[in-house]
């Protein structure tokens, strides 16, 4: 740094230390010396000297020297001068970030778009997070979802970390819907663990109720792994429990409605209608879709976990719909055991006949009574006979 420099810098410095002087002439003082200031390292040194004040009074000057760096850019440059460039904005935007300048926020997102310097990209990503630019969050989050895609790649292991964090802690501060589909696919993507923890973190802060959103995911054309990866951010969520049974009905609706292809997608559909009946059953709300989806899933069935599960969620429903489907299921398989149809497992009976006892609806009564004279299992019957006295 030249003396001229030296004398610029000691004389602002003299006058911050006078007393009284007004903001705005403080912010005249360091824009002067700024802007007097033509090498790159001397200006490195007093814009350092105004991001150490830390006063929001500083941020048209910073504002105004990030402009120009921003629309002047001198291709001409050699390769360290655009190091030093870029190192010169990094601070700035750090600084205007921390002090919420959101105005700042269009220069934020040019050097964004047009900088070769991934770190300098994930500082612009991230001062518009801090600085709350909500305007930018879909241009934030196309950003992440370019790179959860594979649209975009950045071999570099901690460019590519650094880029994606700054992602999902912005989109996290600016709590904007349009963040939380990409910032979910983050949380399952392979990207490093602590990126996928901050992902996982980030989903339960941004919105209060990802209800709608998490729909959205399930009854998109997804594999049923992601779909029960979604249910789980929901059953975590904030959600009221009418709201995560909505979720949870989508669920079983889509795993039955689509059909899985490989046998992968065909455990995680089991999981995902498993998942999604435990979670109605323990949610204990009264949703009749809800019903009526565990009404279709217990006559499709074949898989003893399945049928259970289902059946224990309808023993928590009391209306006549529930214990209709209920009794149906016990009286169908009672006439099949009349007419010597063996039925290996007699789990799924035995809970069905605990279900339409939980219900405490007397309309269950006639089909506890058949099973008596159904050829079951000694054990069976007397669960249907201990039922009918409880109710």
């Amino acid at each position: 740094m030249n003396k001229r420099i030296f004398t610029l810098v000691a004389a602002g410095c003299l006058l911050l230390s006078a007393a009284p002087v007004f903001s705005n002439e403080m912010s005249a003082v360091w824009s002067r010396i700024y802007n007097t200031t033509d090498n790159l390292e001397a200006r490195l040194s007093v814009m350092q000297n105004i991001v150490d004040l830390h006063d929001r009074d500083m941020e048209p000057v910073i504002n105004e020297a990030l402009k120009e760096i921003v629309y002047s850019l001198d291709e001409s440059m050699s390769f360290n001068e655009r190091q030093q460039l870029d190192d010169l904005m990094k601070m700035m935007i750090r600084e205007l970030g921390s002090l919420k300048a959101v105005d700042s926020a269009p220069e934020m997102y040019k050097v964004m778009q047009t900088t070769e310097d991934e770190f300098l990209r994930a500082i612009a990503i991230a001062g518009m997070g801090n600085a709350g630019a909500r305007d930018y969050a879909d241009e934030i989050a196309e950003h992440l979802r370019y790179l959860n895609t594979g649209i975009l790649t950045i071999e570099n292991n901690e460019q590519r970390n650094s880029v994606v964090d700054a992602c999902i802690l912005s989109l996290e501060r600016l709590k904007h819907p349009a963040g939380f589909e990409p910032v979910f696919f983050a949380s399952i993507g392979r990207y490093a663990r602590e990126s996928v923890m901050k992902a996982e973190r980030a989903l339960q802060n941004m919105v209060e109720d990802p209800t709608d959103l998490v729909v959205d995911i399930i009854k998109a054309d997804n594999s049923f792994e992601v779909r029960l990866a979604a249910l789980g951010v929901e059953e975590r969520s904030k959600a009221t429990a009418e709201r995560q049974t909505e979720a949870a009905t989508a669920a079983i609706e889509v795993s039955l409605v689509y059909n899985a292809v490989t046998p992968t997608d065909r455990e995680y559909q089991t999981r995902t209608k498993v998942k999604a009946a435990e979670m109605i059953r323990d949610l204990g709300t009264e949703n009749e879709d809800a019903v009526e989806w565990l009404g279709v899933m217990l006559n499709s069935s074949t898989n003893v976990n399945e049928l259970v599960i289902s059946l224990q969620a309808l023993g928590t429903y009391s209306s006549n719909n529930a214990v209709t489907i209920l009794s149906t299921y016990l009286a169908y398989h009672s006439d099949r055991r009349v007419a010597g149809i063996q039925y290996k497992d007699e789990r799924a009976i035995r809970e069905c006949i605990n279900a339409i006892a939980n219900t405490g609806n007397p309309n269950g009564k006639t089909a506890l009574m058949m099973v008596e004279y159904s050829n079951w299992s000694s054990q069976t019957i007397r669960m249907a006979k201990n039922a009918l006295k409880n109710m």
